[in-house]
């Protein structure tokens, strides 16, 4: 690994770590829930705030160069031609109801306008167990995977994640309809980063995304193809987007029943 991929992934999991600290001391004080979004049907806490300023914090201070897209505070430029995807807290709804399954998301990519371009370094933690993975670019290690992997579509399991719209949800379910039977069994757990770390982990074989932001899955992307996995994505008539990672043969198979 080089010492600018070894530097952006330590900065990736002390950004993390910094988010994970400060969503264990929101918790402690009292959540604050509030709807967001044009039609009110996404939510986020004051775990989701505090644990995005102090990754902020953490990349300020050693990366001030570096561009930031983070899900709750926007766009910040930078002169490096790096932009770090930050999600603060993955997995809101089930972290506000006492699951969890949630967690911090950080990742660092080229800043181009590749909604989902590959990413030099990222990070994830899970601050309810304390689990982290982290992985740089040119970085021979991976997630240690359980299992292998699914060779037979019949017998892979499909970790999925919709949008909040119920217009643009009804029609990701009609795709999913057409991928079911080619499958053993499918899953949708509130969390896509945790989703994803669960396929780099080999406990499920494939992720499929419809119209995700690049915080919800530029990290957890990284986790699955450093352990070998895959990463399709196509544009839909809509205007959207359909991501699909994990196993090459079982992303292969469900690709066309998505698009």
């Amino acid at each position: 690994m080089t010492t600018q991929a070894a530097t952006l992934r330590a900065v990736a999991l002390s950004a993390a770590q910094a988010g994970a600290d400060a969503i264990r001391v929101a918790a402690g004080a009292g959540l604050v829930v509030t709807a967001k979004g044009p039609l009110g049907t996404d939510v986020v806490t004051s775990a989701d705030l505090a644990a995005e300023d102090a990754i902020r914090t953490v990349l300020r201070t050693a990366r001030p160069d570096d561009a930031v897209q983070a899900e709750e505070s926007g766009e910040e430029a930078g002169e490096s031609g790096l932009r770090w995807v930050v999600d603060p807290l993955d997995g809101t709804v089930n972290f506000s109801r006492g699951s969890d399954r949630y967690a911090v998301s950080v990742a660092v990519r080229a800043d181009d306008d590749a909604l989902f371009a590959p990413a030099r370094a990222a990070a994830v933690v899970r601050p309810a167990t304390g689990e982290h993975w982290s992985v740089g670019h040119d970085d021979p290690s991976a997630p240690t995977r359980t299992r292998a992997w699914a060779s037979d579509p019949r017998e892979a399991v499909l970790a999925f994640a919709v949008p909040h719209d119920p217009q643009t949800r009804s029609a990701a379910y009609v795709r999913l309809a057409q991928v079911a039977p080619r499958v053993l069994d499918l899953r949708n757990t509130g969390s896509s980063v945790c989703d994803l770390v669960a396929v780099a982990l080999g406990e499920v074989d494939a992720f499929v995304s419809f119209d995700p932001a690049p915080w919800d899955v530029a990290a957890g992307v990284a986790l699955v193809e450093a352990a070998g996995g895959v990463c399709r994505v196509r544009s839909t008539a809509a205007g959207g987007s359909v991501l699909v990672v994990g196993a090459r043969g079982v992303v292969d198979a469900v690709q066309s029943g998505l698009w």
